[in-house]
């Protein structure tokens, strides 16, 4: 479920709804969890016991922390890291197209898991809470660390978020306090920045780095900008005599 999806418009909206209903008011952070764990099993569910690991553990060395922050906030990093280099880069290891990768069906199975969506993003946020709170010496639930981790906005593509920025945020609200206007501005450049910017900044960037033609450092670099002038400069199918000169001079500086 991407976030320009059909089907993520559905579900926000549904969320949206259920989240400001009066009467679930005192629910509100168990429901924002339940949609997060809804959101990451709808493209990984194998993996979403990997998720619950990740935030016990990273909840365990917290709570441990308060009492000896000098050995059980750096316990906690190195149990995150750990997790990231695991799925990053076991297959540097091992033969991924063997039958049997090391003969212990357990090791086996989790060397053939996939490498999980966002994972990045949740292993620094477990590393945020981590530092933050223990400075501060500030407790917090389960069902807030589960929240600030696992949140469903920025689960998979972040931004990654200061646990001394989000915990505080974390209290009831009415759909009154919703700055419409407001939320709706973000919403439409956010959409913009993704359709538009990131898209085809992703084709570009995939022609350039995968072409026999552009691969010294200086032609990639050319070839980026000619591609992107292009792009801006052509909103339809049809060609501009700008992006026709942008085409020629990429084409000038990347072929050999």
């Amino acid at each position: 479920m991407t976030f320009t999806s059909f089907q993520f418009g559905i579900f926000v909206a549904i969320v949206f709804g259920v989240y400001y209903l009066p009467s679930l008011r005192s629910f509100q952070v168990p429901l924002l969890v339940l949609a997060s764990v809804f959101f990451y099993g709808f493209g990984q569910p194998e993996l979403l016991p990997l998720l619950l690991v990740a935030v016990l553990g990273t909840y365990l060395c917290l709570v441990l922390a308060f009492e000896n922050r000098t050995f059980w906030m750096p316990a906690g990093i190195v149990f995150n890291l750990g997790l990231l280099a695991f799925f990053k880069y076991k297959f540097l290891f091992v033969d991924a197209a063997a039958v049997h990768l090391t003969g212990v069906a357990p090791v086996d199975f989790l060397l053939r898991l996939p490498l999980p969506i966002g994972i990045s993003f949740f292993v620094f946020h477990n590393i945020s809470l981590l530092v933050d709170l223990t400075r501060e010496k500030r407790t917090v639930r389960l069902r807030e660390v589960f929240l600030y981790i696992i949140f469903f906005p920025q689960l998979v593509s972040g931004p990654i978020t200061r646990a001394a920025q989000f915990m505080p945020q974390i209290v009831p609200k009415r759909i009154s306090d919703v700055a419409f206007v407001e939320a709706a501005k973000w919403i439409l450049v956010g959409y913009f920045f993704k359709l538009y910017v990131a898209n085809n900044l992703n084709e570009m960037t995939s022609y350039i780095w995968t072409s026999r033609s552009t691969r010294r450092c200086a032609r990639r670099i050319a070839g980026c900008w000619c591609s992107s002038t292009a792009t801006r400069s052509t909103p339809t199918s049809s060609a501009t005599p700008r992006s026709r000169s942008a085409s020629a001079c990429c084409s000038a500086i990347a072929c050999p």
